[in-house]
């Protein structure tokens, strides 16, 4: 990774990146020590520039360190062996650990938002992706709220002037919610998935129905976690948990079968049963599609059913999302079995880039 030549330090990285450091920068074998690491450090936001060709989150490094902080085995961004295709893992949960805290390049960035690269954790080989935080940011800001408030911890040092110009100790106690730190993350940093569900849950256990169905409209509604399965998965559980409310346990079911099955929680048989759904993977799917409705809708009307064929660009993304489904689903035995078609597919779409993200998987 590194090379000594007559004009100064010449490091560089395993995807032909390199950043030439004058000689005389370096007063002491600490000094060049200390240079090493931090461009060790920008390892991750190298390869999301070069690799997977989007623009690194500004704390990222910050975030990183903050999750060894906790204990946690940084990943090489190219160790994707295992993983769902589109993720950049960036740090284990320990040495002997499959759980990884990743970030999510969508194939089109600008349509997810405000999860335009959300954090998400992922078990090596398995199918689900869960959606830790919206962004680096406020997964990190949440991090040093959370710390702060269980007792001095080491991830305020660890996070550096970055992540130390997003929260300082004490602001959870002057927020005035130092007992109910959960208030301060939501009305300071932003939302969260397992906050909406405990709180929901939470509304449920003190028999307070209403209220915990009214968190989980909160948690489904205004395009907070836009593209995501999950906050309708979890609303179809509650009104199946509360009885007698099986339709819409089913209709929201069924939205969340219209999302990418990846984003579910649970399994997908589970969200198939929940929606009263029946036949094939592929026939679930294409009965939730806009074409299943418009034929059903001309056949109510005793009507003609016509609509304009797909775009070549929409069709292509669709083949890519629906090889995703199937993973899930059971009828592709796993991500990295489908990764030079998914790749394909991509590149069909007109998107090379994340074309060529996905096959430079190791």
């Amino acid at each position: 990774m590194k090379s000594i030549s007559k004009g100064g330090v010449l490091i560089s990285s395993k995807w032909s990146l390199a950043t030439r450091v004058p000689a005389a920068t370096f007063n002491t074998a600490h000094d060049r020590c200390l240079a090493c690491q931090a461009v060790q450090l920008s390892e991750h936001s190298l390869y999301l520039e070069e690799i997977a060709v989007c623009q690194s989150p500004k704390r990222l490094g910050a975030l990183i360190k903050v999750l060894q902080a906790q204990g946690g085995r940084k990943v090489l961004p190219s160790d994707r062996s295992g993983l769902h295709p589109l993720l950049i893992p960036l740090a284990s949960d320990g040495s002997e650990s499959n759980l990884v805290t990743c970030l999510l390049r969508w194939p089109e960035p600008a349509k997810a938002k405000p999860l335009v690269m959300p954090v998400v954790k992922m078990e090596r080989g398995s199918k689900s992706v869960k959606l830790l935080a919206r962004s680096v940011d406020e997964y990190l800001h949440r991090l040093l709220a959370e710390d702060d408030c269980s007792g001095p911890g080491p991830l305020y040092e660890a996070a550096g002037p970055d992540g130390q110009s997003l929260y300082k100790p004490g602001d959870v106690a002057a927020s005035g919610f130092e007992s109910k730190p959960h208030m301060y993350i939501i009305k300071n940093v932003g939302m969260f998935p397992d906050i909406s569900e405990s709180l929901s849950l939470g509304h449920m256990s003190r028999g307070d129905n209403t209220s915990a169905l009214v968190a989980s409209e909160w948690y489904m509604r205004n395009n907070h976690f836009n593209g995501w399965a999950r906050p309708y998965e979890f609303a179809a559980e509650l009104f199946t948990k509360l009885g007698k409310r099986q339709e819409e346990a089913r209709d929201m079911a069924r939205v969340a079968l219209r999302l990418p099955w990846w984003t579910l929680e649970g399994s997908y048989e589970a969200a198939r049963d929940m929606g009263m759904l029946s036949g094939s993977p592929r026939e679930v799917r294409y009965n939730l599609s806009e074409e299943a409705a418009a034929a059903a809708q001309a056949t109510m009307s005793q009507g003609v059913s016509f609509r304009e064929p797909k775009p070549p660009q929409a069709a292509s993304l669709d083949k890519a999302a629906e090889l995703l489904d199937m993973v899930v689903a059971g009828e592709e035995p796993s991500y990295d079995g489908i990764r030079e078609r998914l790749a394909q597919a991509y590149s069909e779409a007109g998107l090379k880039d994340v074309a060529n993200f996905i096959t430079s998987a190791t």
